[in-house]
């Protein structure tokens, strides 16, 4: 599972790479700036999970979540930016693609490189599941581990990149046409993304089972918010740039 997955990645970087038309390669720029972003941040949050620096609930929490949501966020943002910069929706999704692929790429090689580097932390750290597992070889648990969290990763990227994109890309198509809607989104943008903390600190409050609508609603209210951040400030910011004209 994990070759086949990487193959898939491998053939969208040596496509990215052999691209010459210009409006492609600024979709694949905008989405490595963002990729970069998203890499440091996915490898800040592995950090400080490895390293137990998140002890309490709340910091477990804000780790969690807001890596998460920051996550989406720049992938709408991959989405919207190259859209912005070829007014085209193809090329936004691309764009962000070209983000999450470069974004997981960074967090894998980090991840499988600390884990295989420091195995004895790494079991220390997944000991619970260890036992659980009925394995006798540390070394072996760690690395089926491992790629078994990379195939789950490698799975859900895809898949996020594409909607976010897309999402992002369509908001900043719709912003660019009207400046109510911009307004209003701007309105709208900060009270969703309370309301979707909101419920996702209440799931973490409620046991497991129950999680997953409250979960989902989160999720989905601010992620959708997070979606038009990018767009609502490339909107303003263009009509501010068109009135100093």
């Amino acid at each position: 599972m994990d070759i086949a997955l990487l193959s898939g990645y491998a053939v969208l970087s040596i496509w990215g790479s052999r691209q010459r038309r210009p409006e492609v390669r600024v979709a694949l720029t905008a989405g490595t700036q963002t990729g970069m972003m998203l890499g440091l941040i996915l490898i800040s949050s592995h950090v400080v999970e490895w390293f137990g620096l998140d002890r309490n609930r709340a910091a477990q929490f804000a780790r969690g979540a807001g890596s998460t949501l920051l996550m989406l966020g720049l992938l709408a943002a991959a989405g919207s930016a190259a859209w912005e910069r070829t007014r085209s929706i193809k090329l936004g999704v691309i764009g962000g693609l070209w983000c999450g692929s470069l974004g997981m790429m960074i967090l894998l090689g980090f991840a499988l490189t600390l884990n295989l580097a420091f195995e004895a932390h790494a079991v220390a750290w997944l000991h619970e599941a260890f036992d659980a597992s009925g394995m006798h070889d540390p070394g072996a648990f760690v690395v089926r581990n491992s790629l078994k969290a990379a195939s789950e990763i490698l799975i859900r990227m895809p898949i996020a990149a594409l909607g976010m994109s897309l999402i992002g890309s369509l908001l900043n198509w719709c912003i660019t046409r009207s400046k109510t809607l911009a307004v209003l989104a701007a309105w709208i943008t900060p009270p969703a993304l309370v309301a979707g903390a909101a419920a996702l600190w209440h799931a973490d409050s409620l046991e497991r089972a129950a999680r997953p609508p409250f979960v989902l609603t989160g999720v989905l209210i601010a992620g959708i918010a997070l979606c038009s951040v990018h767009p609502i400030w490339s909107g303003l910011h263009r009509r501010r740039n068109a009135g100093q004209r």
